[in-house]
């Protein structure tokens, strides 16, 4: 029998083998990002343009989602259903997604299909049908889609608190859009978003599995032609700082508040990158953090409580993310004030070291499937990192210092610059935010346009 009341011992160091990145071009000029894996038959290969909902017009947002959905409903002499049956019958799962920044299309396939499965992708990328009755359903459904997730209050928290996060950027909007950006989209839109943006955009290849790079290129050189690559980039505009602000969002008889608390924060690539996510560990970012424990397992107000550093290619923001039960909203989000200063002002050597271990030894398992190998790629394409990067993660994790992880901690974290938004049943939370707010409490609607 175990006895469990003796906590296991650690094994020490682990050992793993990055997964080598080869960046290699083919002879039409694309970039392609090839990692090796010969133990399955199955490679998986992923087209990445440089166009997400960045590109959507001002009025039209969600015209890169809608464009995403559109492009497996036919190409060349293939309709939607015929389409789907000839990847069903080759046994290849075909994926086309578009976020902020990347608009991908992406195929897992059996070795033996995989010529097949790439001359089909590269019918769906070369000729997209688009018919207008493929549009029309399309559009319906990401209407309706749209609709239920505003009755979706942790969706609502989210959305918003990005729109505040983000404002005046073209970071302010939710990837998949909103109901009357999407209501003005037509079929003339989404064609001239393909030929204008995805046709004209950077193009690069991830590959995973089964496959020499001799094999690989042939077969990129005679189906995945190049584009012409001439697409400007929009401009960022940096958010502005504000003083903390409390914002409220009535979701009238909910039993639990969506709480979300932060700010805009520096960019993927900063220096202090691996200081930041070992401050954030403790703070927030694993079970037995500071906010999670403070939260759920001290006060009883949560089954879960986290925080993060997320990035898109041209910014950052911090955030704090949590559910609590609605009578509990005002004392929860003063717990998580309370951390967010606590941390700038103390962090022990214990917690360092148990962070540091923690992130070391759940590294390895980010490079499992095929599936996370081509997402970590994909991270070092989006924020113009090095393809040996991955190579020295655990060594910079283990040498940061103790003063380096404090400094972070004063350096990323502004107690003072927040976005607090709690959404939940106006008549039991506005009174719990008032306490709290000194009279600085703004009520938004659910789109986050203030009521005002």
């Amino acid at each position: 029998m175990i006895n469990r009341t003796v906590p296991p011992t650690e094994k020490g160091n682990i050992s793993f083998d990055i997964p080598k990145i080869n960046l290699v071009k083919s002879s039409t000029g694309a970039q392609v990002y090839f990692v090796q894996k010969e133990k399955l038959p199955i490679i998986q290969l992923s087209v990445l343009f440089s166009c997400g909902s960045k590109f959507d017009p001002v009025d039209k947002r969600g015209l890169a989602y809608l464009t995403s959905l559109m492009f497996d409903e036919g190409a060349a002499e293939y309709d939607a259903l015929q389409l789907n049956n000839e990847f069903e019958k080759l046994g290849t799962v075909l994926s086309v997604s578009s976020d902020h920044d990347i608009f991908s299309l992406s195929i897992l396939s059996l070795k033996e299909n995989f010529q097949r499965s790439i001359e089909l992708l590269s019918k769906i990328i070369n000729q997209p049908r688009f018919e207008e009755k493929d549009f029309k359903r399309e559009k319906k459904k990401l209407l309706d889609r749209i609709l239920q997730l505003k009755d979706e209050p942790s969706y609502i928290a989210s959305t918003v608190f990005d729109s505040l996060i983000f404002k005046n950027s073209y970071y302010e909007f939710p990837e998949i859009g909103i109901e009357r950006g999407v209501n003005e989209i037509t079929i003339d839109d989404i064609i001239s978003f393909y030929r204008e943006n995805i046709l004209k955009s950077n193009l690069q290849i991830v590959v995973t599995g089964n496959i020499t790079e001799a094999e690989l290129l042939e077969l990129i050189d005679k189906y995945l032609i190049k584009n012409t690559n001439t697409l400007k980039q929009p401009k960022f505009l940096q958010p502005v700082k504000n003083n903390t602000n409390f914002y409220l969002i009535d979701k009238k008889d909910s039993a639990q508040s969506e709480i979300r608390i932060g700010h805009i924060s520096k960019p993927r690539n900063a220096k202090d990158f691996y200081a930041t996510i070992i401050m954030n560990t403790l703070l927030g970012g694993q079970f037995s953090s500071r906010i999670n424990l403070n939260l759920r397992e001290q006060k009883g107000f949560t089954y879960g409580a986290n925080s993060s550093f997320n990035y898109l290619r041209d910014a950052g923001y911090f955030e704090v993310s949590t559910a609590v039960n609605i009578q509990n909203s005002g004392e929860a989000i003063s717990e998580i004030l309370k951390e967010l200063n606590a941390v700038r002002l103390n962090i022990t050597k214990e917690e360092i070291r148990f962070a540091k271990s923690y992130l070391v030894k759940q590294f390895p398992s980010r490079f499992e499937t095929y599936t996370q190998i081509a997402k970590n790629i994909v991270s070092l394409i989006v924020h113009s990192l090095p393809t040996d990067y991955y190579n020295g993660y655990t060594v910079n994790l283990e040498s940061t210092t103790e003063g380096e992880i404090f400094e972070a901690a004063n350096d990323n974290i502004f107690p003072n610059q927040l976005i607090v938004l709690a959404v939940g049943d106006k008549k039991l939370i506005e009174p719990q935010l008032k306490m709290i707010s000194n009279g600085n409490l703004t009520e938004l609607d659910l789109d986050g346009t203030s009521l005002l």
